[in-house]
């Protein structure tokens, strides 16, 4: 099976070496990665042509402008030709087998099957509050993007991701495993995350910026209850009226309204609760490797 990996980068010239030896290394050879360079103004895009002469199987399909994270996405996809994809972001890394475990799962569907599958992954980072943290808990596997592959049948109705959302997590996370007609969760490590200041996720920022974009990222799931081109479960379209009813709640910072959604698990009300307040943020950010992993993701 060829494995197609979809990169959008950005100013990742310090850690995209790293990221394309942890390819490099990898025992399944059958693969190819799609960057797209998001309007990067260091030397992101030459490191990744000096590096797709020496190997064909990286190719830069997209550059020269600022494309937005999930119109790069959809850039790379609509490039791509494998028959599995999966989402590798620029300063992240993935362990020698991760190609081949993937690669292997979906094998196991059948011809034309919407396949996904879901693993796990371990975080690494200069700040020991975030270093190896193994996530999510437990036997359970992640709907996060890094961690997902879907084979291209499923791909194929999930893409493209709606390009006003600042990142791909959520649309990808809820609609693929609503639409899989297999769901394979297989809980070993897939992906080494970093976490470091230039994450687009918005731990470490104060409570007013983490708002705005948890708040922008939230939108995926009224998106998802608003298109047209595919049809959801009804008992999915349940659960994302009730998160986006407990998002407009932590919006208002109404924390009893978020408590007391209904439909919600206990670590989706408490992870929306911790993000009503500032008191409550700073909490969070204090006890961040002892509280995540929780919900799933």
């Amino acid at each position: 099976m060829k494995i197609s990996i979809l990169s959008p980068v950005y100013n990742e010239e310090q850690h995209l070496p790293e990221m394309m030896d942890s390819l490099r290394a990898q025992s399944h050879t059958n693969w190819e990665v799609c960057f797209v360079d998001d309007g990067s103004t260091d030397g992101t895009a030459d490191l990744i042509r000096a590096a797709a002469e020496r190997d064909p199987r990286i190719r830069l399909v997209g550059h020269g402008r600022k494309f937005g994270k999930a119109a790069a996405f959809n850039h790379a996809f609509a490039a791509s030709t494998g028959e599995g994809i999966v989402l590798l972001a620029g300063d992240d890394r993935i362990p020698p087998d991760s190609l081949a475990i993937r690669a292997a799962d979906l094998s196991s569907c059948e011809p034309g099957e919407r396949g996904l599958a879901g693993y796990k992954l371990r975080s690494f980072s200069e700040d020991p509050q975030f270093d190896g943290m193994e996530l999510p808990r437990g036997d359970a596997t992640s709907a996060s993007g890094g961690v997902l592959t879907f084979t291209r049948e499923l791909a194929e109705i999930v893409f493209p991701i709606p390009e006003e959302l600042p990142s791909e997590d959520i649309w990808l996370g809820q609609a693929g495993p609503a639409l899989a007609g297999r769901y394979i969760k297989h809980p070993v490590v897939v992906l080494e995350y970093r976490i470091h200041p230039g994450n687009s996720n918005p731990r470490g920022q104060d409570f007013a910026a983490m708002s705005r974009s948890i708040g922008a990222r939230h939108e995926a799931w009224r998106l998802l209850l608003e298109q047209e081109r595919f049809t959801l479960p009804p008992q999915v379209r349940v659960h994302l009226r009730a998160m986006y009813a407990a998002e407009q709640a932590r919006r208002r910072g109404d924390l009893i309204g978020v408590l007391r959604q209904p439909g919600l698990t206990s670590a989706e009300r408490g992870s929306l609760a911790a993000m009503t307040a500032a008191p409550l943020w700073s909490v969070r950010q204090r006890f961040y490797k002892a509280l995540s992993g929780r919900q799933g993701r």
